[in-house]
This record gives C-alpha cells, sequence and structure tokens, in this order.
C-alpha cells in the first residue's frame, strides 16, 4: 500500500467522521452508520488516539488527538525530506569519487 494512499484514507476517515459530527462521546457513531470499514489505517488511528472506541462499535473523533497525528505526520514528512536532500547532497559532493 502506498504512503498517498494511506494519507488519502485517513485524511477521509477524519472527513467523514466531521461531517456526521462524531467529534464527541456523546456524538459517537458506529462504523456503519458512517460507512467506514474496520481496516488495519483505522485501527492504528484508533491506537494513537484519532479516534476513541467507546464501546459497542462506537468511535468519536477527538479533534485533539487528530490535530497532534497531522502535525506528527507532517513532522515525519519534513524529516524524511530532509534526509533525502542531505543524501542527495552527499552524493553531488562525492559522486563517484567513493567507489573508486
Amino acid at each position: 500500500m502506498s504512503g498517498e494512499y494511506v494519507v488519502i484514507l485517513q485524511n477521509k476517515y477524519m472527513r467523514t467522521f466531521r461531517k456526521a459530527e462524531a467529534t464527541d462521546r456523546s456524538r459517537a457513531k458506529t462504523l456503519a452508520q458512517l460507512g467506514v470499514r474496520e481496516t488495519s489505517i483505522f485501527r492504528r488511528m484508533v491506537d494513537r488516539g484519532v479516534f476513541v472506541d467507546i464501546g459497542n462499535g462506537t468511535y468519536y473523533l477527538d479533534e485533539n488527538g487528530a490535530d497532534e497525528f497531522i502535525a506528527l505526520r507532517r513532522k515525519r514528512g519534513f524529516y524524511a525530506l530532509i534526509i533525502m536532500l542531505l543524501v542527495m547532497l552527499f552524493l553531488w559532493i562525492f559522486g563517484g569519487k567513493l567507489f573508486h
């Protein structure tokens, strides 16, 4: 599964919960009501506090958890970009000199 697909699906899940206003315990809904399947991606988001399971297959979106999740995802993307740039710089500086 590609990283882009995972991010798209994560965003879709969060959008679905927001659209259904399932954003606190009193407005929690079942996945069937939301038309969401319980995938491994969804499960990981529950484990990371984005969605809260209040029992009986009922969930709500924790906005603070979602904000922290998105911030962490952005931070990881930024670090990955920095590492790629450093590798490219290293290869540019040393070119083929390392292997001769």
